[in-house]
């Protein structure tokens, strides 16, 4: 199925190069909270099943949002299916989210341009804003079972006036070049932790086996870094997916005022990669 939907997502590419005026059924209006900003999902119907848009409504039809380059690593790419069938938040009348279990999407409507359509390894959304931690989706082989010891995790922070500010530097080869991005040193074991009413996030990594937990603020700045006495055998941590096992230890951990009692504010160098370089 997956491949069958991305058979169909790369026939859309091919058709909106070529430049040809594709014919759109409406199959879904989504108005604004204030009713003033209307948007749709359209459907333009193919050999092989409905290709699925997001896009506006004007006095000429409906209008597609600009798309984001498709990425190097096609898994990383959420589709567009869901758009169809998945409840929607707005953020305003700007923003338009779509959430699931798997990622996340938003379109900056006012521009009408596609911010986001990823999946994730894991996310978690800021307990008081319109905000995302997210694990970067692993670049795996279908077939691979480890990862290798030296891989690093990528965490992200998602926020939609960032992103929309910053969307000019996504490519096929930077699927992540609109949001912040710093890696931890290591394996992220589970998805993130905020803290602080939001002010603050925390991931728990595995590093040849040592754990630490790391804390970061709202610029993904580490302020503090703290070692966890916690046992995480190789293949678990340096497995391709999340260890669901590990998930409730880690929350449970990271949740824990205590952990980071003893540490002071990071001195160490960190280790980091900004999604625009």
């Amino acid at each position: 199925m997956k491949h069958t939907l991305l058979a169909i997502s790369e026939l859309a590419v091919v058709l909106a190069l070529s430049g040809q005026t594709l014919d759109y059924r409406i199959t879904r209006t989504l108005t604004s909270p204030s009713g003033a900003v209307p948007a749709a999902v359209a459907a333009h119907d193919t050999q092989y099943g409905p290709i699925f848009s997001l896009g506006s409504l004007t006095s000429g039809g409906f209008q597609p949002f600009a798309e984001l380059p498709h990425p190097v690593y096609w898994r990383e790419y959420h589709g567009s299916d869901w758009f169809n069938t998945m409840p929607e938040h707005w953020i305003d009348d700007r923003f338009l989210i779509f959430a699931d279990e798997y990622g996340l999407a938003i379109a900056d409507v006012s521009n009408r341009q596609m911010l986001l359509d990823h999946v994730f390894m894991a996310y978690a959304k800021s307990p008081v804003a319109d905000e995302w931690a997210a694990i970067r989706f692993r670049p795996t082989a279908r077939m691979q079972e480890q990862l290798a010891d030296d891989f690093q995790d990528t965490l992200l922070l998602i926020d939609p006036t960032y992103a929309a500010t910053h969307v000019h530097e996504v490519s096929e080869s930077n699927f992540v070049g609109q949001l912040r991005g710093v890696q931890p040193g290591g394996v992220i074991l589970a998805k993130p932790v905020w803290y602080d009413a939001g002010s603050a996030v925390a991931v728990l990594t595995w590093k040849q086996g040592t754990v630490a937990a790391v804390r970061y603020d709202r610029t993904l700045r580490e302020t503090e870094r703290s070692p966890v006495e916690l046992k995480v055998d190789r293949e678990s941590a340096l497995s391709t997916g999340l260890n669901e096992d590990l998930a409730p230890v880690a929350a449970r951990i990271l949740s824990d005022p205590r952990t980071f009692q003893s540490a002071s504010p990071s001195s160490v160098p960190q280790t980091t990669h900004s999604p625009h370089q």
